[in-house]
């Protein structure tokens, strides 16, 4: 073959790769396109696109403010530079801030912030893409981008401490203030019940406030002799009818943990005594952060005091607070030696969530009462995947007995790290013992008209029945 037949066929086999290639990435952007049009299609996908489009619309809105204050704070500052510079002038004497042989001409002298235990740092810098609202010509009330930039000399950032702080914007104080703001928006439409950023606390809110109700109108005293079927038993079923209807998992959880120290606390919070408070497992005996603020009432539940506190400090506002209820309980683990739960493991500490012995463990727990030679358990994925192995695991670490024994998973300081207080001895050491699969919690849903009067029917009935029972007594 002569080197011309030679060099023609290395081009076509060179062209054919390439087309190749070519169609191969058309085919790969058609499929994409494709899917994009099948997602943007789908209702739900285009309800999602038009809120994500509203928030994005809010957020530029919020940012060009933001940066009109940035630069209405540096004229300021630039005003008060002079007349500082003036009155040293006029004194004859020097400038209250020299600046430094290491720092720039233009360079803004560092802020100084104090950062209390448990903060997050911040640094004083502005957010990522805050100077990338407006690119072109010039900005609010005809300023050049030149003085955007030069409001950084000066930025909010710096002079305000801890803007970007939990306790800032989502703490106790933006809590009471958003708080007040929707109460007056009830008052005038006349409901009984406040929509909050935590649903869940919603439910609770109304379900002590009927009870407490129901309580005072047909004149039920709680007495000494009387706490059990006047103030526990109604508290009780309440309660019980709120996890049963808003979250049916949840109800098997505190069925088999037997976890009354939510009883306990509510019945404390409608009829406040000696009696009541006594009776209040130490771990959920109220701190002073709780007297003090206001927050959303789910954080009470929560059997820790230093993680009840970071939550109230970090995040009563938060919109997602229910969804971290619902992590911190699905995080309660037991410690354990391994050899005690699997066969031939050695001696190691170990841990295992509640919830992850109880999703497997069926109801094998109330019919077997006969469980002694369930473990060890053959392996690991024994332990979870047979209903006895899991419902003897879960008997011998004393899972049964309420909160006694329970501490957090680490894994939840890393995803909420700013909970995380080292004074307490709450973190569960050594390994996790896990399935392969590990469930978390459900929250319940925003409360409506029809689920109030549920509540008020049973409360009703309940109570009624109660009373009437006590008087033929």
């Amino acid at each position: 073959m002569t080197p011309e037949r030679m060099s023609t066929t290395q081009k076509e086999d060179k062209k054919r790769i390439q087309n190749r290639l070519s169609q191969r990435a058309f085919r790969r952007r058609q499929a994409e396109c494709m899917r994009d049009l099948k997602s943007r299609a789908d209702p739900g996908a285009q309800l999602n696109s038009e809120r994500f489009l509203e928030l994005q619309q809010e957020n530029t809105a919020l940012r060009s403010q933001l940066v009109e204050v940035q630069v209405k704070l540096s004229r300021l500052t630039s005003t008060l530079q002079q007349l500082t510079n003036s009155l040293s002038d006029t004194l004859d004497t020097p400038l209250m801030h020299e600046p430094s042989e290491s720092m720039m001409p233009n360079e803004a002298p560092p802020c100084h912030q104090e950062l209390t235990p448990q903060e997050v740092p911040i640094v004083c810098e502005e957010p990522a893409g805050l100077l990338q609202v407006q690119t072109n010509t010039e900005s609010l009330d005809g300023t050049m981008l030149s003085d955007i930039h030069d409001a950084v000399a000066a930025s909010p950032y710096c002079q305000i401490p801890n803007i970007w702080a939990f306790g800032y914007q989502m703490g106790p104080q933006p809590y009471v203030d958003a708080l007040a703001r929707i109460q007056q928006t009830n008052t005038l439409n006349g409901k009984i019940w406040v929509s909050t950023n935590s649903p869940f606390s919603d439910h609770i809110n109304l379900i002590e406030y009927l009870l407490k109700l129901q309580l005072d109108s047909i004149s039920i005293k709680p007495s000494h002799s009387r706490l059990r079927s006047s103030l526990y038993q109604p508290v009780l079923m309440a309660l019980a009818m709120f996890n049963s209807v808003t979250r049916p998992d949840v109800m098997t959880w505190y069925a088999k943990t037997r976890f009354y120290h939510i009883v306990e606390l509510t019945a404390w919070k409608l009829h406040p005594s000696t009696t009541t408070f006594e009776r209040l497992h130490e771990r959920y005996q109220p701190t002073d952060i709780q007297l003090r603020d206001q927050y959303p009432q789910v954080i009470d539940w929560i059997p820790f005091p230093s993680i009840r506190n970071g939550l109230i400090k970090f995040h009563a506002a938060n919109p997602q607070i229910d969804q971290i209820f619902c992590d911190a309980v699905s995080f309660y683990v037991v410690e354990a030696r391994m050899s005690n739960l699997v066969l031939g493991a050695p001696p190691v500490e170990v841990y295992v969530r509640v919830t992850d012995l109880i999703s497997n463990m069926g109801d094998s727990y109330a019919h077997d009462s006969d469980l002694s030679d369930a473990l060890p358990a053959p392996d690991i994925p024994s332990l979870f995947a047979s209903p006895r192995n899991s419902a003897a695991a879960f008997k011998l670490l004393g899972m049964d007995h309420g909160v006694t024994f329970y501490k957090m998973d680490p894994a939840f300081f890393d995803k909420y790290p700013e909970l995380y207080d080292p004074r307490y001895n709450i973190t569960a050491k050594g390994h996790p013992l896990k399935p392969a699969v590990q469930r978390i919690l459900t929250c319940p849903k925003p409360l409506d008209v029809s689920m109030v009067e549920t509540y008020r029917s049973f409360l009703d009935f309940t109570i009624g029945a109660t009373h009437a029972i006590e008087e033929f007594e």
